[in-house]
C-alpha cells in the first residue's frame, strides 16, 4: 500500500500511544510477578500483539544447581498445551485425504479392545469418544499395586500402549464430554500408522520444520539431550526444592518442549497458515468445536465448547482459543484472542507458580491493553 503524507503523519502519531500502551503492559504485568524470588524456579511470560511480543520476559531460574536464569530462549515442558499439535497432524493428514475423520479408530490402530460402539477419529479429537484416562484398574504393575505416574515407576512405550489399548469406554461415546489424555495418545499412534513416522518424525517434518521452530520436539525418548531445557521442580514439605522431571516417554496427550522464541512461530500461523497446503482452511477445522457436547458436573449438565485441541468461548469480552498443561514440575498456559491479534504464553517450572492462575492474570492485562 502505497502511504500518503497524511497517512504517514497519521502513523507517527500512533507510535508513542503504542508504545506507552506496551509500557503500561510491562508494569502491571511486572507487578504480577513482583512475590517471585530470583533464586527459585519460576515462568517465562510473552506478551504477543500483532505478530511481535510486547513482552517478553524471565522470571526466576531455570536450573538451580548452576543459577541459570530463565530467558526467552529456555526451553520447558507444556504438557497438554500439547494437544494442539498432536490434532494439527491429524488435520494435516485429513487434509490429504489420508485419514477419516469419522472412520471408526480400529480403521488406523485394529488392535484395540472391541470398545463395543464405534468410536471416531472426530469424537476423540473433541474428547467425546466416551474414553476415560489414566484408569488405576488397567494401569498397575506386575504385583498388582497400581502404576504412579510422573517418575516413580516406568513403562516402557510399547509397555504403555498395550495397556491403553485394552482400557475400555467409561461412556458410551457422543453422550458425554470427558477430557481423556488417552484418546490424544491414541491419535499420536494413529499419525505414526498412517504416515509411517512417528508423531515427533511427523511434526518435525510437517509442522516444526516448515514453521523454522528449530527448538521445539515432541519428546519421546526422555533421555535425548534438549538444549537450553528448564529442570522441573516442587517445593517439599521443608522447604527445600527437589527436582520433578519425568522418566517417562509417550507423547501424543503431551510431550512438547519448546520456548518462546518458537512458540511465536505456532501463534503466527493461526493467522496466515503455513502448514499442509497453506490454506485457511486448516485453521478454521482446528478452531472448530463440536457442537452439542456436555460435561455432567455436580451442578448439572454444562455445555463444552472444545475445538481440535483448543477450548473456544469468551473471556475478558474478548472471543478466546486457549488451553493449559502440567506435568511433572511444569505448567503451561497458552491464549490467544484473535479478534486484537494478542496472545499469552506463560511457562513455567516448578509447582510453586501456576502457569494458568498467572496466565489469567496477564490474559486480562493484555486484553484492558490492546482491546479496541
Amino acid at each position: 500500500m502505497r502511504m500518503t503524507r497524511g497517512s504517514t503523519l497519521a502513523l507517527l502519531a500512533l507510535l508513542p500511544a503504542l508504545a506507552s500502551a506496551d509500557l503500561r503492559l510491562s508494569r502491571s504485568i511486572d507487578r504480577v510477578f513482583a512475590d517471585f524470588r530470583a533464586d527459585e524456579p519460576g515462568c517465562a511470560v510473552g506478551v504477543i500483539h500483532r505478530g511481535k511480543y510486547a513482552y517478553k520476559v524471565g522470571y526466576g531460574l531455570a536450573n538451580m544447581e548452576y543459577k541459570i536464569p530463565i530467558t526467552a530462549k529456555t526451553v520447558f515442558r507444556v504438557g497438554s498445551v500439547s494437544k494442539q499439535f498432536t490434532a494439527m497432524a491429524i488435520a494435516i493428514l485429513a487434509e490429504r485425504g489420508k485419514i477419516d475423520l469419522d472412520a471408526d479408530v480400529h480403521t488406523y490402530l485394529p488392535d484395540l479392545i472391541d470398545y463395543g460402539h464405534e468410536v471416531t477419529v472426530r469424537q476423540m479429537l473433541h474428547h467425546y469418544a466416551g474414553m476415560g484416562d489414566y484408569d488405576d484398574e488397567v494401569f498397575r504393575k506386575a504385583d498388582g499395586t497400581m502404576f504412579r505416574f510422573g517418575n516413580k515407576d516406568f513403562l516402557t512405550n510399547d509397555e504403555f500402549y498395550r495397556l491403553v489399548a485394552k482400557d475400555p469406554l467409561a461412556h458410551e461415546p457422543g453422550t458425554v464430554w470427558q477430557y481423556s489424555n488417552l484418546g490424544y495418545y491414541l491419535l499420536g499412534q494413529v499419525v505414526a500408522h498412517v504416515s509411517g513416522k512417528s508423531l515427533r518424525e511427523f511434526a518435525q517434518q510437517e509442522i516444526f520444520g516448515p514453521l523454522g521452530m528449530d527448538t521445539t520436539r515432541f519428546n519421546d525418548n526422555v533421555n535425548q539431550l534438549v538444549m537450553n531445557r528448564a529442570d522441573g521442580y516442587r517445593k517439599m514439605d521443608d522447604g527445600s526444592w527437589e527436582i520433578y522431571m519425568t522418566n517417562l516417554s509417550w507423547v501424543g496427550d503431551g510431550g512438547i518442549y519448546t520456548d518462546l522464541d518458537d512458540f511465536i512461530k505456532w501463534d503466527q500461523n493461526f493467522y496466515h497458515n503455513r502448514l499442509g497446503e497453506g490454506k485457511q482452511s486448516l485453521i478454521e477445522r482446528m478452531e472448530t468445536p463440536l457442537p452439542g457436547m456436555m460435561e455432567q458436573t455436580d451442578e448439572g449438565p454444562r455445555p463444552v465448547s472444545y475445538a481440535w485441541g483448543l477450548e473456544v468461548d469468551e473471556r475478558f469480552g474478548e472471543r478466546s482459543i486457549h488451553h493449559g498443561g502440567s506435568w511433572v514440575g511444569f505448567t503451561a498456559y497458552y491464549e490467544r484472542f484473535p479478534d486484537i491479534e494478542t496472545s499469552v504464553v506463560i511457562l513455567c517450572n516448578s509447582l510453586e507458580h501456576s502457569a494458568y492462575d498467572v496466565g489469567e492474570r496477564v490474559s486480562e492485562l493484555a486484553v484492558a491493553t490492546y482491546k479496541h
